[in-house]
């Protein structure tokens, strides 16, 4: 005798097989998402302006003076934020 519509056994098979591929997927997420840590924009930041000018400094562009004085700049402008 043929059976009518869709047998019982494989719909909880196919469940079964979606729950598995969905795990799967979750742990193939969470371990790129480990892998590529620090998150690839975090490698591009931009250095601040202060960091310019210490650069700036130690390259000898710049005296003490001048260079105390744009820091001095700097951290008024800090504060104003």
């Amino acid at each position: 005798m043929m059976h009518d519509g869709v047998d019982p056994n494989l719909i909880w098979i196919l469940f079964g097989l979606t729950i598995w591929l969905a795990a799967i997927g979750g742990a193939v997420a969470v371990t790129v998402r480990a892998v590529r840590w620090p998150p690839p924009r975090a490698a591009t930041r931009l250095p601040s302006p202060l960091d310019l000018l210490e650069r700036r400094f130690a390259a000898g562009e710049i005296s003490r003076e001048d260079f105390d004085e744009a820091r001095a700049r700097l951290r008024e402008h800090e504060l104003d934020l």
